[in-house]
């Protein structure tokens, strides 16, 4: 069986994100992030398949805390955040030259497991 998933880390404009702590809520929102298509990961790694064509994605993805907060600590770590559950939902596009994906509206989107909080590490524990 073939898995494929999703990897990429980018900068995203800082009012891409918006997050209200009295309403417990967080709002990510990108529109038309400029993305290669590999196809697959091992290309997008190794280099190995087609080349890469330009495409976009847009997405938003909203949180909503459900539950109490949680405190997490590891000092060896350098680790320490407050974490509450959560819904989540997305909505999304993805387009190249050869295709335009879209997923159901974010309405229709389901949790399976999602925290909002927030955390510090590193040089800032």
């Amino acid at each position: 069986m073939t898995q494929n998933g999703l990897f990429w880390t980018t900068i995203v404009p800082a009012d891409s994100v918006a997050v209200d702590v009295t309403a417990s809520s967080a709002t990510l929102e990108v529109s038309n992030l400029k993305q290669f298509d590999y196809v697959d990961f091992e290309n997008a790694i190794l280099g190995n398949g087609p080349r890469p064509k330009l495409g976009t994605v847009s997405f938003k993805v909203q949180w909503t805390a459900t539950g109490p907060s949680v405190h997490r600590e590891d000092a060896a770590q350098q680790f320490r955040g407050e974490f509450r559950p959560a819904d989540a939902q997305m909505e999304w596009t993805a387009r190249t030259p050869e295709f335009d994906l879209t997923s159901d509206p974010i309405g229709t989107s389901t949790t399976d497991f999602a925290q909002l909080g927030f955390e510090s590490n590193g040089s800032f524990y």
